[in-house]
């Protein structure tokens, strides 16, 4: 066992070490691509639908909102969505009318009967009120962007004929909470390098939900929106959906910004073992994510070799280059300088993700917008009624 363990953390941690490496590379040539100038829109500009779903009025809401509104698109219609005038996200809308009197803007209110994933029921009561759409922009409620973010996102879309989608990676600024910095490193660290490695090796075939844009013809020919109503991956499930009937997925140049608002330790373990046991059934390859845990391997080779001086130097090689890539990424490729402070937490947060992603191989039930669902094997959710 002794032996195995030793094999097994020696692999670990030269996997780690070579990860680190490529997703450094595949992060700068993703930032020299990013400072190149925006592929020019067609002429005229496609008309695009931008679909926001709301749940719950949060301190940053009106101005990630207001961040799409002055991104400069010269042809966008603004979709707001919300269960009932009593979630206070519906305040947002109103007062965006009031400061951008000359925007198309659109709030709908009232849920969508029969569909289980209360975001997706929303984006079906937008899409389909979008009707002089050419395409849509699918965003999550606590995304902010830059100006000309629109811009570069649909001339991306319409750079090839087959292009039928265009996702987005995206860093993270927490609210300030340890819960929430710990929340921002796994987006900053883990997730952004990984999206630009994967997509750097190949063929994209999924989406992210923070940012989709997406031709109104590729989303027909994949089915539509309704189909997802029942999956919790539903961002997963559109770009697969789109790649396989035909169209091109790529990812885009352009970064955006989600907000990290967990207040405590408990709701950053439940939303990330949600994330952990999504992935783990829709992308079961996931799974092999861990032998890139470079300072879990290191501990472990620490453990089982009782410090031997070749383990002691091996997590002090594995310490030191996690920290430089994820000083890199953060600082030159994300460029959010003021996180900087937090990079030495990264080994502590690699630790908490191990053992999250061990407590993710045992159930399929998880918490998302104070509701409790199953996942069965081909993604779908089942709410689990109280008592």
């Amino acid at each position: 066992m002794i032996i195995l363990l030793r094999s097994l953390a020696a692999l670990g941690v030269a996997s780690s070490l070579v990860y680190y490496a490529a997703s450094s590379v595949a992060a700068m040539r993703f930032a020299a691509r990013a400072a190149r100038p925006a592929p020019p829109l067609p002429k005229p500009p496609p008309r695009i639908a931008v679909l926001k779903p709301l749940s719950g009025l949060s301190p940053r809401l009106l101005g990630d909102l207001a961040s799409y509104l002055e991104s400069g698109y010269p042809r966008a219609d603004f979709f707001f969505a919300v269960p009932g005038y009593e979630d206070r996200a519906a305040e947002a809308p109103v007062a965006l009318r009031a400061q951008y009197p000359y925007a198309s803007i659109t709030l709908i209110v009232g849920d969508e009967p029969g569909v289980t994933n209360r975001k997706i029921a929303k984006v079906i009561r937008m899409a389909e009120r979008a009707e002089r759409a050419e395409a849509f922009v699918l965003s999550d409620a606590d995304i902010s962007v830059e100006r000309g973010h629109l811009d570069r996102l649909i001339g991306e879309l319409f750079a090839a004929e087959r292009v039928g989608l265009v996702t987005c990676a995206y860093r993270a600024r927490p609210a300030g909470s340890f819960a929430s910095r710990l929340a921002a490193l796994f987006v900053n660290t883990d997730f952004a390098p990984m999206v630009m490695l994967a997509a750097a090796v190949e063929p994209l075939r999924y989406a992210f939900g923070a940012t989709i844009a997406v031709r109104r013809t590729a989303l027909e020919a994949a089915g539509g929106i309704r189909p997802l109503g029942d999956k919790l991956a539903d961002d997963f499930e559109l770009g697969r959906a789109v790649a396989a009937s035909g169209w091109e997925p790529r990812l885009s140049s352009s970064l955006v910004t989600s907000a990290s608002e967990e207040r405590t330790f408990i709701e950053f373990w439940r939303h990330k073992l949600r994330w952990a046991r999504t992935y783990r059934i829709v992308r079961p390859v996931s799974l092999l994510t861990i032998l890139v845990n470079g300072p879990l391997w290191a501990v472990v080779m620490l453990a089982v070799t009782r410090a031997s001086t070749p383990a002691i130097a091996a997590f002090a090689a594995v310490i030191a280059v996690r920290l430089a890539t994820a000083a890199l990424i953060v600082g030159r490729v994300l460029k959010l300088p003021e996180l900087m402070r937090d990079v030495w937490l990264v080994p502590l947060k690699d630790l908490v993700m191990a053992a999250i992603w061990a407590v993710s191989l045992v159930g399929n039930e998880v918490a998302w917008g104070g509701r409790r669902f199953t996942i069965s094997r081909d993604g779908v959710m089942h709410e689990i009624a109280d008592g």
